[in-house]
């Protein structure tokens, strides 16, 4: 393997530039061994999308001549196969030029460059060199061409890009079912009353509504799926008597409501034996309240200030009689509506089990509910058969979920051409949901779209989409953010970046993927300590094979090319053009 040239050589690469030009020449052959050339980080690093560093050029006095013009070009030059990548160059004046660049004093001065050139894999191992060309200007005469020399100023060895080894799975979100095991249905009548009285019309057993509840508990007893309930009675008086008369009234007609119903369904031959659970509640002011609000009569905002000012049902009573205009509109419309019990029978409906369900599935997936197939599909752990429910309940039922859901089982799969098609499909259904614009974001993710993957997140509320957001944070360079909002490897990988090795190391300690430890040797490599690198690679490539391949051009280990532990498990190869 060929070595990388040793940093060191930059004093003398700069000190050759320099002094090969005819008006750098002189002062150069005494001032060019001072010139010193650092970088920071010292490892060009992969930061968003670029590999990124800043130079600091240390230039002694006398070395830069007062008519002398330099342009340095920051080239990152491959050693996997020579290709040359050219970062923005800067252009240094001396102080008698006149132009904008960046003057050197003839006392000696220094620069920086921030240098960020979009990266490419093959800049893995590869050298960061300065490239110069020279121009000087004479007294009275025209400035020359820039010269180009050829031998470069070597600044730093490889790119780091660890921020490549960040597990990019987004978090694709399912958008939940309404299954209910058990649900329940109800069905009511109203048994109405003359004011004052406690007695059954016979027409009141004669409507439609007492027919229908007999006829509801009918239909679901006998089922051993139905658990019907008791007859649930609520009496009331309307509120304009004594308190005492209508707390009795209200418990008579209770009474006289049990009594009368049981004795229709005995008359009508009920086939089963229903129980009454009968409750007095009073005065109804509450439905007094609310058939106030619903209706048009005059002086309507004061009656519900009345009621919004005292509770005692008293004080009510008498304040509203007082309005007497009004109290007459009331004893006409809205009392007589209040004088009443209300029936109602409950009934608990146990739903399809596991097993009943998945034989559904199996046999004939169409009779069951959206709700019931897309909890079905919770049931299975195969992609196959969920794919199968998640359609039928979209195309059976036009259901945004169950295109969503589709999609998520296809982006599971990798598929996210056709994740992306359920995904729209959803969106077109149904344009709101955080779990659909969540998932738009993912796909967009995938695409390398990273700007439009962040609208998509910071527009879900959905929880996958704050994690998501970090994954978009840590492509961008942006690590701080990133392990605030990430979890697990990808938060340790973010705070390792950050320069938070410490913590960094104490998320990683208690994992065991071949990310985790290929990071966890890299960390070694960084502290010196070889047998925790070598174990923790040798991990991962047990884990993963192709984790030897990444060893063989990362420029961490860049130190342990040649340690005997390491060359048993890595080959390395590189090439260098300088």
């Amino acid at each position: 393997m060929r070595k990388f040239l040793n940093i060191s050589l930059a004093v003398i690469a700069a000190s050759a530039l320099l002094t090969s030009c005819n008006c750098f020449s002189k002062m150069m052959k005494k001032t060019a061994q001072g010139i010193t050339v650092t970088c920071a980080p010292e490892v060009v690093t992969l930061k968003g999308d670029n590999a990124v560093t800043t130079i600091t050029v240390n230039i002694p006095a006398k070395a830069f001549h007062k008519y002398g013009v330099l342009k340095v070009t920051p080239v990152i030059v491959s050693a996997i196969d020579g290709t040359e990548y050219a970062g923005e160059p800067k252009f240094l004046q001396g102080e008698k030029v006149q132009d904008n660049y960046t003057v050197i004093p003839n006392s000696g001065g220094s620069f920086t460059m921030d240098v960020a050139i979009p990266y490419n894999p093959s800049m893995r191992l590869s050298q960061l060199v300065l490239k110069a060309e020279a121009k000087c200007l004479k007294r009275g005469k025209k400035i020359k061409n820039f010269t180009e020399y050829k031998t470069p100023i070597v600044v730093a060895n490889g790119v780091s890009s660890l921020q490549l080894m960040a597990d990019n799975y987004a978090k694709v979100a399912i958008a939940p079912d309404a299954f209910q095991r058990v649900t329940n249905i109800s069905e009511s009548a109203k048994i109405m009353f003359v004011i004052n009285r406690a007695n059954v019309r016979s027409s009141q057993l004669a409507k439609e509504d007492i027919k229908a509840l007999q006829d509801f508990i009918i239909a679901n007893s006998g089922d051993a799926k139905k658990k019907v309930g008791d007859v649930y009675t609520q009496a009331y008086a309307s509120p304009d008597g004594p308190l005492a008369f209508n707390d009795k009234l209200s418990k008579d007609r209770g009474t006289s409501t049990q009594k009368a119903v049981s004795a229709k369904f005995k008359k009508d031959k009920m086939p089963v034996d229903t129980k009454f659970d009968v409750n007095a509640m009073g005065e109804d002011w509450e439905g007094f309240k609310e058939l106030v609000e619903k209706s048009d009569i005059p002086d309507k905002a004061l009656i519900l200030q009345v009621l919004s000012m005292y509770s005692d049902p008293q004080v009510r009573n008498r304040e509203i009689k007082n309005m007497s205009a009004a109290f007459k509109v009331l004893a006409e419309k809205i009392l007589p509506e209040l004088r009443r019990s209300k029936m109602t029978v409950n009934v608990q409906v146990e739903g399809l089990t596991d097993a009943e369900l998945k034989e559904a599935v199996a046999t004939d997936i169409n009779k069951l509910n959206v709700e019931e197939m897309l909890f079905a599909a919770t049931l299975y752990t195969d992609n196959a058969t969920k794919a199968k429910i998640y359609k039928a309940a979209a195309e059976k039922y036009n259901c945004y979920r169950g295109y969503n859901n589709l999609g998520v089982v296809l982006a599971n799969e990798g598929d996210y051409a056709g994740a992306k098609a359920a995904f729209l499909k959803a969106a077109s259904l149904n344009n709101t949901d955080p779990n659909v614009i969540n998932n738009l974001g993912v796909v967009a993710l995938a695409e390398g779209k990273k700007a439009e993957a962040a609208k998509f997140f910071a527009a879900s509320s959905a929880p996958e989409a704050k994690y998501n957001k970090g994954l978009v944070e840590l492509a961008n360079g942006n690590y701080a953010a990133a392990a605030r909002t990430l979890d697990g490897y990808n938060q340790a990988l973010a705070e390792l970046l950050n320069g938070n090795v410490a913590k960094a190391k104490q998320q990683l300690a208690g994992m065991n993927t071949w990310r985790a430890n290929y990071v966890k040797a890299v960390i070694a490599a960084q502290e010196g300590d070889a047998n925790a690198l070598v174990s923790n690679l040798k991990a991962a490539i047990a884990q993963n094979p192709e984790a030897a391949e990444l060893a063989a051009t990362e420029v961490n280990f860049y130190e342990f090319f040649e340690h005997a532990q390491f060359v048993e498990i890595v080959k390395v190869k590189a090439k260098m053009k300088y």
